[in-house]
């Protein structure tokens, strides 16, 4: 079974957790709810700092954030498209409705997006060995 799928498989179930090496840092993907929604959580480091959220020009400010989720916004939605188009022009329109990355978020909504993810940005990590084999 190759490293991605292994990732998928120990995030398959609530609670399950996966820990990784990239680029000199431990990540830990954990799967986890809020009462409503389900989603993986990931820690650089062991811990979340939401200093790491910042962003600018779509670029995480700090180097933790590339392993987090960007989240991306309109500053108008598109059902406001017509107003704007007539009041600022087609172009100035088509960018205002258009998503841009406005900060980076520590939790991805499947398994398979924070795979993909970590995929694309980092695809030499490893998954890290467990010290302690468990018992079951």
């Amino acid at each position: 079974m190759d490293k991605w799928k292994e990732i998928k498989e120990r995030l398959k179930h609530l609670g399950g957790r996966v820990d990784l090496l990239a680029d000199g840092h431990t990540l830990s993907l954990t799967k986890a709810h809020d009462g409503k929604k389900i989603f993986v959580m990931v820690y650089v480091d062991g811990i979340v700092d939401f200093e790491w959220t910042k962003t600018e020009d779509g670029k995480p400010l700090h180097p933790q954030g590339r392993f987090w989720r960007p989240m991306k916004r309109a500053a108008y939605r598109k059902k406001d498209y017509a107003a704007l188009k007539r009041g600022w022009g087609k172009k100035e329109a088509d960018r205002m409705v258009t998503p841009r990355v406005v900060g980076v978020v520590p939790n991805f909504g499947t398994e398979g997006a924070a795979v993909a993810h970590l995929k694309k940005h980092f695809p030499d990590l490893e998954i890290k060995v467990d010290e302690v084999a468990d018992g079951f």
